[in-house]
């Protein structure tokens, strides 16, 4: 924010917690649940957004949405065999890692599954750094 980066306080926050935890002598934990409430506030942030014109403009929006997903997961388990291949990950893993969708919710699935949650974590935050840079950047850019 103070220096009109997009995603700024997202990126910041996890960049200084993430430099915080390799640094640190003490690793630092949430408090419990930290993590329900702040999925619950980003929940009430974006359903706020919502509203009835929403529902005509998602009509002609659903198909491209559902083609992305499909994409996205072809492409997903394409680069997780790639991963699986040539690096110490295992497959269930690198899927988790690169799967299109959040941190904490695949990091939470990973570790229910018996795959890294850490590592899962580490493949979205730098897919959620590197996104919330460039995709504004690129929205501005190309919708001129």
């Amino acid at each position: 924010m103070r220096f009109g980066l997009p995603g700024g306080a997202v990126v910041g926050a996890m960049l200084g917690t993430g430099a915080f935890q390799m640094l640190s002598p003490v690793r630092a934990h949430a408090p419990a649940h930290f993590d329900t409430v702040v999925q619950i506030a980003a929940g009430i942030l974006i359903g706020l957004s919502f509203s009835r014109e929403l529902l005509q403009i998602a009509k002609s929006a659903l198909p491209w949405a559902l083609l992305a997903a499909i994409v996205f997961l072809a492409v997903g388990v394409g680069l997780a065999f790639l991963v699986a291949r040539f690096s110490d990950v295992n497959f269930a893993t690198a899927l988790f890692g690169l799967a299109p969708g959040g941190i904490t919710g695949f990091g939470a699935m990973a570790q229910a599954e018996g795959n890294n949650p850490a590592m899962v974590g580490l493949f979205h935050l730098i897919r959620v750094i590197t996104l919330f840079l460039l995709i504004p950047l690129l929205g501005r850019m190309l919708s001129r």
